[in-house]
């Protein structure tokens, strides 16, 4: 936490540094930026924390991971050791929507107001600029966690790109300077090789605390209470607690977890005084024994719980439920080699949106306002295609839906066809509702503006890994 904690208090000390900056300036240390997808969900936000603070023991090795202070000051003072910067992946107000996220970083006694987010001055002016900025700061570079390419808002940035841990396909982007071990993409033959990129943050850091004692002989080094709890945590979700119907969890998260567990000072933190989000009753039920050891599945229901609680959905306007989970997607041609004639052909569209919405179809689209909000989330979002995902878990199964529009008749219908048709998209078992298409749900096949069709997902375990993957090579290959 204190590493955490201790990031804005070290770029404002270094502020006037900052400001003054320029090529010609030798003092300064370079900026390193992690940052997560423009989702920002509980995995994006806590691998970039964790990642920055297992990079932040990487060049600062005389410290125990128990006790370790900010490497950033130690940073500041020594050239050419970079300032480990992690920032949250979503606006300072948007946080307020990741209920798992608050919840757990107040379980690890890191207190949100203090991190950086992306609206924040220093980092819109100085760490990730626009395009029209000419203020980045000299020699920073950018690590991309939970993606592989990053945001098109940020693609002026493209060449800052040094590393990349995710675990989503290969965009085969940033090939130039992310490669080798500083490109780690846990997915193979279709599929992620870890539910979490905080297991390959875990991964990690398990090489340092193996790889150097600290000083104290052979014996392993532990790691600190809340790093341990809040990587934990995250690999809970993502795996659904390694349940088998889930079918997310892979063994590398189960030993990820178990070392975890095993191998956390869970006496160095001091959550269940600092919280104060949870009551006592709920609290000792996460730490039974008193001995701040957590308990897994009690860790993983209150998690969970606040992910799904279907009060707080029901609560959400249909904007805010599009928007807490949102990532865009650019489509690449695959059309290279094919002749000139046939790479000058237009793609089907160059990029699509895909929301993750957790509650049944059936009672988002029967909120107030639907149609109309849904329509003006589409236009912001500026896509060729937008999808929303919907799924619920009934005793620990996922059932999946998926809501495609936009405002192209033939590009929504070519994308219907493909899914429910085309060999390379069975595996994922749609077929369409169409009772769902009707003025008496407030939504029409075409209204003027824009198209609606609406599936059910055979394979509940087809999560946006697979599913995007799908609507994009249809894209490129069109």
């Amino acid at each position: 936490a204190s590493f955490l904690n201790s990031i804005p208090s070290t770029l404002s000390d270094s502020r006037q540094n900052i400001h003054e900056s320029n090529s010609n300036n030798d003092n300064n240390p370079p900026i390193h930026v992690i940052m997560g997808n423009e989702a920002g969900d509980a995995d994006s936000i806590i691998s970039s924390l964790g990642l920055g603070y297992v990079q932040s023991l990487a060049y600062d090795t005389t410290k125990s991971t128990t006790t370790a202070a900010a490497a950033t000051t130690t940073a500041m003072q020594e050239k050419n050791v970079p300032v480990i910067v992690p920032i949250v992946s979503v606006s300072r107000a948007d946080m307020s929507l990741r209920r798992d996220v608050i919840l757990l970083l107040d379980l690890a006694g890191i207190n949100v107001d203090n991190l950086l987010y992306m609206d924040d001055d220093i980092v819109t002016s100085h760490l990730l600029p626009p395009p029209s900025s000419s203020s980045i700061l000299p020699g920073t570079t950018l690590t991309l966690v939970d993606h592989n390419r990053i945001r098109s808002s940020l693609s002026h940035l493209s060449p800052m790109v040094t590393e990349i841990l995710d675990h989503h396909e290969d965009e085969r982007s940033h090939e130039e300077n992310a490669t080798g071990a500083k490109r780690m993409i846990a997915f193979e033959d279709g599929r992620a090789t870890v539910a979490s990129t905080c297991t390959l943050v875990s991964e990690k850091l398990f090489d340092i605390l193996d790889n150097d004692d600290h000083g104290n002989g052979n014996a392993p080094s532990m790691m600190d209470g809340s790093l341990g709890l809040v990587l934990l945590g995250v690999i809970l979700l993502d795996s659904v607690n390694m349940i088998p119907a889930a079918g997310k969890g892979t063994q590398r998260d189960d030993d990820a977890m178990t070392q975890l567990l095993q191998r956390t000072n869970w006496t160095s933190d001091k959550k269940s005084s600092t919280t104060t989000l949870l009551d006592t009753p709920t609290l000792e039920k996460i730490f039974p024994n008193n001995n701040g050891v957590p308990d897994r599945t009690s860790l993983f229901e209150v998690l969970s719980n606040a992910k799904n609680d279907p009060q707080f959905w029901a609560s959400l306007s249909v904007t805010d439920c599009l928007r807490i989970d949102y990532k865009k997607f650019l489509v690449s041609s695959s059309k290279e080699g094919e002749g000139e004639e046939r790479q000058q052909q237009p793609l089907l569209v160059s990029s699509i949106g895909l929301s993750s919405v957790l509650m049944d179809m059936d009672s988002l689209l029967a909120k107030d306002d639907f149609q109309e909000e849904l329509t003006a989330f589409l236009n912001a979002s500026d896509v060729g295609l937008f999808g929303i995902m919907a799924v619920e878990f009934r005793d620990g199964k996922p059932h999946r839906e998926l809501l495609l529009t936009g405002s192209d008749v033939s590009v929504v219908d070519s994308f219907a066809d493909y899914l429910l048709h085309h060999a390379d998209a069975a595996f994922l078992e749609m077929s369409e509702r169409k009772e769902c298409i009707g003025e008496e749900d407030g939504i029409g096949e075409d209204d003027g503006s824009i198209i609606v069709r609406v599936f059910r997902q055979g394979n509940g375990k087809g999560s946006r890994k697979q599913v995007a993957p799908v609507l994009l090579g249809h894209a490129s290959s069109s």
